[in-house]
């Protein structure tokens, strides 16, 4: 997929005009701190402008399950995520990170300029709102997978359809991915080792070639 941001086709100029509306505050985080902890209802938006950090949820029995990986240009919020009350969601950097944070409330109603970048901001949000359903739905489908293996090469599909080939880097360390994908690390390196001799794939790092 094209990169997609939330100033997607929106100048630094306009940007800053957009500030003056928008009154935002911009924060630093080190590897580890909590980002955001999600509200029960929408209260801001934030705006991953740089560094690298993780989306997870921690249910009534303290387990962790990591669903997101977040990339510079990336957004997080209460609204991409299901409102669930036994679940705690949270934002944590995994690097040293920069956010941006904006007022929810800034950006569901019109600015008094009627500026036309604040339409733009609006449209790229309701972009970037549907990817995140498709990823949503990805992970849910591979959760739903019965077998480890099933999970597995349901995963390396999908990545391969966003590479637009056989081969590709994960986007995951391979801890990650055995905390998206809900299985045990040790186990997950079995059956990766299984697959590889039987000659389903080759790995090289977390380069993959199915």
């Amino acid at each position: 997929m094209d990169p997609l941001s939330l100033f997607s086709g929106i100048t630094a100029q306009q940007q800053q005009q957009m500030e003056q509306c928008f009154h935002p505050v911009r924060a630093a985080f080190e590897a580890g701190e909590t980002i955001m902890s999600y509200a029960s209802a929408p209260v801001r938006l934030g705006t991953l402008l740089d560094g690298r950090a993780h989306l997870s949820s921690l249910d009534a029995e303290g387990r962790e399950s990591r669903l997101e990986e977040l990339e510079q240009g990336d957004v997080l919020g209460e609204m991409f995520i299901l409102p669930l009350d036994n679940q705690d969601y949270r934002v944590e950097a995994d690097t040293g990170c920069q956010v941006m944070f904006i007022d929810y409330a800034h950006l569901i109603k019109r600015c008094a300029n009627a500026c036309p970048h604040h339409s733009q901001l609006v449209d790229n949000l309701f972009q970037i709102t549907a990817r995140k359903t498709q990823s949503m739905a990805m992970h849910i489908h591979v959760l739903s997978q019965r077998s480890l293996r099933q999970k597995l090469t349901a995963y390396f599909s999908f990545q391969r359809l966003l590479a637009g080939s056989s081969s590709f880097t994960l986007p995951l360390s391979y801890r990650a991915l055995a905390d998206y994908l809900g299985v045990d690390r040790s186990a997950m390196t079995r059956e990766l080792s299984k697959m590889k001799r039987e000659g389903l794939l080759t790995a090289h790092g977390r380069k993959i070639t199915l």
